[in-house]
């Protein structure tokens, strides 16, 4: 794959802090690797040696896992915390009750749906997965456009308030995107930005590299982001670090950002570097190593003792400890997974199986996930009701 130019400043020369691996399902995968790096003339980290836009977009639109299954919506609590903490961050620059809110990679409806609580009733969503869509017409009498950023249909200077939430640091062709955008947004409109804070990685509780995920390509810092910006039309007027539960004592550190439509791009040449999310990376990188060591003395002993082991989950973590730890000499029999888009797949060509599937299974089952460990195990014991012998890691 081609070397990615730095989003920012355009430069070439980067610096190599980190290599992430990973498996791959059957029937293709997103990736396989990339490289952290670093623009070594503005100080932006971003994933080097990755697809093309199309086929993240492809990736979300048909593998998405934030599509919900069941007719019972269920809303997380910790969704709702650090919804909350959005909503009211970014309803102080909300004008007036009938100003067209439009989310994009809105996903189930759920920010939108707090968002209208709050006496704000002409809001759009955009995402690609139509199951999203669905779910928000049903539960939220939301309308959700089945859209890509690139494939928004929407009329020109026709929203006043963006809003984007986990989406850029999963957008290669972040220029085109936020032109894009830009062109959406009337005269004076407001665009609300939300992304994990690469600059403060160290800070968070999570799952070693699970930052460094399948799906993330863009590590933000506070100047990075506004630097993106500003070359694109935007001009910053506030922006916030946090630190959001969310999932059961999981931690992830949030930057939170408010920016108008300016009258025309700032000169990419006068940027200011960001001498933070570097040094701070690297931080990040050293803590997660310490953390692998202990999660590989537990893989190790399952594989010396050859125990017949079923996996459950499928996500980051599992990718990448297949491809990087010793888990891929482990005697997997099975990996669980409650995403129906991945049952019937195989991962190193073991089968995926449903959670159903396991009560007619006896092997142990090793959790492979830090945020939902707890939640899993009880439903295997509570809910499943099995007397197989559990796994954990953490």
């Amino acid at each position: 794959m081609k070397t990615r130019a730095c989003p920012v400043c355009d430069n070439t020369k980067n610096e190599i802090l980190f290599h992430q691996s990973f498996s791959g399902f059957s029937g293709g995968n997103l990736l396989n690797s990339y490289d952290v790096t670093s623009c070594e003339v503005c100080g932006f980290c971003f994933a080097d040696k990755i697809p093309e836009q199309k086929e993240f977009d492809a990736y979300y639109r048909e593998l998405s896992k934030y599509e919900n299954y069941s007719i019972e919506l269920y809303e997380s609590p910790y969704d709702r915390n650090r919804f909350s903490v959005m909503v009211n961050y970014l309803k102080k620059y909300l004008r007036h009750p009938d100003e067209h809110i439009v989310e994009v990679g809105s996903a189930t409806g759920f920010l939108l749906s707090m968002i209208k609580k709050e006496g704000y009733s002409n809001v759009t969503g955009i995402d690609p997965s139509p199951a999203c869509s669905e779910t928000a017409r049903i539960h939220y009498q939301i309308k959700v456009l089945t859209n890509t950023l690139s494939t928004i249909q929407l009329e020109s200077n026709s929203v006043d308030f963006l809003i984007l939430v986990g989406v850029l640091e999963h957008v290669k062709d972040l220029d085109s995107s936020l032109k894009k955008l830009r062109d959406l947004l009337a005269p004076g409109g407001k665009f609300f930005i939300a992304v994990p804070d690469a600059s403060e990685y160290y800070k968070g509780l999570d799952a070693p590299f699970q930052e460094f995920s399948v799906e993330h390509i863009n590590f933000f810092g506070p100047m990075s982001l506004e630097n993106l910006m500003n070359k694109n039309g935007f001009s910053e007027i506030d922006h916030s670090q946090t630190l959001i539960e969310v999932n059961h004592n999981t931690f992830t550190p949030v930057l939170l950002s408010i920016f108008e439509k300016s009258a025309a791009a700032s000169d990419p040449k006068k940027i200011n570097p960001d001498t933070e999310s570097k040094k701070n990376l690297i931080t990040y990188i050293k803590s997660c190593e310490k953390k692998d060591e202990y999660l590989n003395e537990i893989i190790d002993k399952i594989v010396l003792k050859k125990t017949p082991i079923i996996v459950w989950g499928t996500g980051a973590q599992t990718l990448r400890l297949l491809a990087n730890s010793n888990l891929k000499n482990a005697n997997i029999k099975a990996f669980v997974d409650s995403n129906p888009k991945y049952q019937g797949k195989t991962l190193n060509e073991v089968s995926i199986i449903s959670p159903e599937s396991l009560r007619t299974r006896s092997e142990a089952i090793l959790i492979s996930t830090r945020a939902y460990q707890d939640e899993i195990e009880s439903n295997i014991k509570n809910l499943l009701k099995l007397k197989n012998d559990v796994i954990k890691l953490y």
